[in-house]
């Protein structure tokens, strides 16, 4: 799947430069500032490891609007819409995995809301993956759904 969104693109190419030659950056190579153009859009998850858990430090405003809740400082399990969580942990689960970054198009019903985005979900960490950010960026059809 290719990177269709500019702000997506422009999210890769910050986690990208602040990489540099290691696997990915850690959480404090992050700075809140540089990411004004995507704040709003933008997902921060701390993973606690025993047990596995999602916790959502940053749950971007763009988003918490379209949806109609705010999972900030929440889990992952309290979320409302089951069937999106069990995806999100899937996704989550599988860049952990895999270190590498994950790009994800999700649209249609999901449990009781309809969604339509492209996502781009990066890794963040020092010897292994202790936090997920993630870019979500909509698309003009869940425009037509808002109301």
């Amino acid at each position: 799947m290719k990177l269709e969104k500019p702000i997506l693109q422009q999210l890769q190419a910050y986690w990208e430069d602040k990489r540099g030659d290691r696997p990915y950056p850690g959480r404090e190579d992050i700075d809140p500032l540089e990411l004004r153009f995507i704040i709003g859009h933008l997902i921060l998850v701390d993973i606690e490891p025993t047990p596995l858990r999602f916790r959502y430090r940053l749950f971007g405003t763009a988003i918490a609007q379209r949806q109609g809740f705010d999972m900030t400082g929440k889990y992952l399990d309290q979320h409302p819409w089951p069937d999106l969580a069990e995806m999100a942990r899937q996704t989550y689960c599988e860049v952990m995995a895999t270190s590498k970054p994950t790009l994800i198009r999700r649209h249609g019903l999901v449990s009781d809301g309809y969604v339509d985005h492209q996502s781009l979900i990066l890794p963040l960490g020092h010897s292994q993956v202790d936090m997920i950010m993630a870019g979500v960026a909509f698309t003009p059809a869940a425009e037509r759904h808002l109301s």
